[in-house]
């Protein structure tokens, strides 16, 4: 039973003592006959209801709309499977954060970040990690209780993660980092340039207009080329695994890798964009979410611009039918 579920119920519950209490202070003398009605009879309908699927369904949906009005900044992360994306979140939220909602294809993070040290001031962020293994998981499953209705998308940066190693299993866990750095010291080159070519196969220009009709509105402010796990490219690059390249030189060669990718994310950001005059800010990033290099920084900046800037754009604007009734009152 998720946390939303259980609070349902304890108020439920916490509703009918208080019926029974108010009850009692009514009429005293018939307080044994009304508690053992209560007993007999409310608390089975308040269990039932605590179960029924439209009850929990209303009450989510005005606690999913409430969520969508806070001011946050809203984050969208794409990329293929083992690339990184729920180490990415832990790596800025915390090892320990656990998921608001999880799905098979679908969770979601919210926390408080500070966004002024001297002033204390705080910002809610929420992130999205969509963990399926298919591009059409990571779209056709975008919860619009997180990232808004498709008429105003609440998503103010995204993230498409890529990596220079898969993720790579040995008796059902992942390999550790040193287990990672040697299997990827032998044939390194041709082993990187296979998962580059897996990422190009996923972050496709036609795959990237799909992306991007499901995140785009005028609240998109970021779009980041997040390359990840450059602590593993450092290591081999340290052994002398690739010839040519050194520690001088390793994030203009990951980002050399990447050219493709760059170009196609950074055209389909351009295309989205210029049909309504809207400027999103376009970069690429070179982090490891293991060490934590670079991630709190990419992830803060944004944070802190999107704070910044006061934003009446972060929550959605108001539904049609709200605005209706909001009309109707006045």
């Amino acid at each position: 039973m998720s946390k939303r579920r259980i609070l349902i119920f304890v108020l439920l519950v916490a509703f009918a003592m208080l019926a029974a209490i108010w009850l009692q202070g009514i009429n005293p003398a018939a307080s044994p006959i009304l508690v053992s009605i209560l007993i007999v009879a409310v608390f089975p309908i308040v269990a039932f209801a605590a179960t029924t699927k439209p009850l929990w369904d209303f009450v989510e949906n005005i606690l999913d709309e409430s969520n969508l009005q806070q001011m946050a900044t809203r984050f969208y992360l794409y990329g293929r499977g083992g690339s990184g994306k729920t180490t990415l979140i832990k790596s800025w939220l915390g090892g320990e954060v656990r998921p608001e909602q999880a799905t098979k294809y679908f969770a979601y993070y919210t926390a408080e970040k500070y966004v002024d040290l001297e002033t204390k001031k705080r910002w809610r962020v929420v992130v999205s990690d969509y963990q399926g293994q298919s591009p059409s998981q990571n779209t056709l499953n975008a919860s619009a209780k997180v990232i808004g209705p498709t008429s105003n998308r609440a998503v103010n940066a995204a993230f498409f993660i890529v990596d220079i190693a898969p993720r790579i299993e040995k008796g059902g866990q992942p390999l550790a980092t040193p287990e990672l750095v040697e299997w990827l010291s032998t044939d390194t080159e041709a082993k990187i340039e296979k998962r580059v070519e897996q990422h190009l196969e996923y972050i496709v220009p036609a795959i990237l207009e799909i992306v991007f009709s499901t995140v785009y509105s005028k609240n998109l402010l970021n779009v980041t080329l997040v390359i990840n796990k450059i602590d593993l490219l450092r290591d081999v690059v340290a052994m002398g695994c690739i010839p040519g390249v050194s520690l001088g030189n390793v994030d203009d060669y990951v980002r050399n890798l990447f050219k493709k990718v760059e170009h196609n994310v950074r055209d389909a950001c351009d295309r989205a964009s210029t049909s309504d005059s809207h400027t999103i800010n376009f970069q690429v990033v070179v982090v490891s979410a293991v060490t934590g290099q670079g991630v709190a920084k990419l992830f803060n900046e944004i944070v802190r611009q999107h704070a910044i800037q006061g934003s009446n754009s972060t929550a959605p604007r108001r539904t049609a039918r709200r605005r209706r009734r909001a009309a109707a009152s006045r």
